[in-house]
């Protein structure tokens, strides 16, 4: 049984409550620490999720001396410093992304994760939604033939009402770059991630971003307000080794989840709302469109091996990434997405929000 903590219960969006519905399905895992730099909201934590297990701390040393591992779901700027509290106390970690503000801060949690035998996890977790798990099977079957090049985007809609109030994520100190590096970091992993392979790494990114609501009222501070510091929303388009064009779109102002791939054998077509299903358009590699758009169901093979994994949107992609975590633990398993993975995603964030202080084109070899 491992013993788990949760360290940063939320506010707003609240990304612990995933991690904890995850664990609460795992029998071979129990929640024994929470905490939260407000204590009332680890309490409300436990009553809200009935964590009869759990205990409140008053700090992190607590949680680690409690648990086998722990979940980081704190803001950005915590990760590190709190990943390596963690592995030195002899934690195993899963910790939420963007990993840092900038790639230079993660050195010491990489570094860290190398020296100890413990397991160092970036929650990376949109690959594991079943029709993203289905685009990889169709790519890697060559169903789109060479890939000409892919449209992505992801954001959402709440931030988009400027009565939100001054959040976190909305202040670059504490979060790096906004929109770009919430969504970007799991919309440059997903592209890497289904078409390396093919398409090889990103070698240029441009990037134009702008924030569109510059000031919002601060949290507990009626009528005073701060300035936003960092991106609402980011427009970059890429060109890997192969020479396959990406075009990205961030936004917290009103998005949808969206991915095309277009290549000599057609287009795949995934909706984010409808993360059980692929619209596939056939071409022939040598001619034009052979048929008209088809919707197709996800195959059950690409909803994975566990049959107690949840068919809800979102909750199933992060039951497989606390799965892995787990089974990564306890049968000394490797895992892709380790620490060095989420130094790289956010060196490809850090290209891009350079591309965009500077107005030009950034280039990686």
């Amino acid at each position: 049984m491992v013993k788990v903590g949760i360290i940063g219960v939320g506010n707003t969006i609240g990304i612990a409550g995933l991690h904890i519905g995850a664990y609460k399905l795992c029998e071979d895992a129990v929640i024994t620490a929470v905490y939260d730099i407000l204590p009332g909201r680890a309490e409300s934590c436990l009553d809200q999720y009935d964590l009869k297990d759990a205990v409140v701390c008053q700090n992190e040393q607590e949680v680690f001396e409690a648990c086998d591992a722990v979940s980081i779901c704190t803001p950005n700027a915590t990760h590190v410093e709190l990943a390596v509290a963690a592995l030195k106390a002899g934690c195993h970690v899963l910790c939420e992304k963007p990993f840092a503000p900038a790639a230079a801060d993660c050195t010491e949690a990489v570094k860290y994760a190398k020296l100890t035998d413990k397991v160092a996890m970036i929650g990376l977790c949109y690959r594991d939604i079943p029709g993203l798990v289905y685009m990889k099977k169709l790519i890697d079957a060559g169903t789109v033939g060479k890939v000409f090049f892919v449209r992505e985007e992801q954001g959402g809609d709440r931030i988009a009402n400027p009565q939100v109030k001054l959040e976190w994520r909305m202040e670059k100190d504490l979060s790096g770059p906004g929109a770009l590096a919430d969504f970007g970091s799991h919309m440059m992993d997903i592209c890497d991630y289904l078409l390396r392979d093919s398409c090889g790494k990103i070698r240029e990114i441009h990037c134009m971003q702008d924030k569109l609501i510059p000031e919002r009222e601060r949290i507990g501070r009626p009528g005073r307000m701060g300035a936003v510091t960092n991106d609402d929303v980011s427009c970059w388009n890429c060109r890997t080794e192969n020479g396959t064009l990406y075009s990205f779109t961030a936004s917290r102002l009103g998005a949808t989840f969206m991915l095309e791939i277009v290549g000599s054998g057609g287009k795949l077509m995934f909706q984010g709302a409808k993360p059980f299903e692929l619209t596939v358009q056939r071409k022939d590699q040598e001619g034009g469109y052979s048929s008209e758009p088809e919707v197709v169901p996800v195959p059950e093979a690409c909803y994975g091996p566990d049959g107690i994994a949840p068919r809800v949107p979102m909750a199933i992609n992060f039951y497989y990434e606390i799965r892995q975590f787990l089974d990564t633990i306890q049968d000394k398993r490797t895992t892709e997405l380790t620490f060095e993975r989420g130094r790289y995603i956010q060196e490809l964030i850090d290209a891009a929000q350079r591309s965009a202080d500077t107005g030009e084109t950034v280039y990686l070899f």
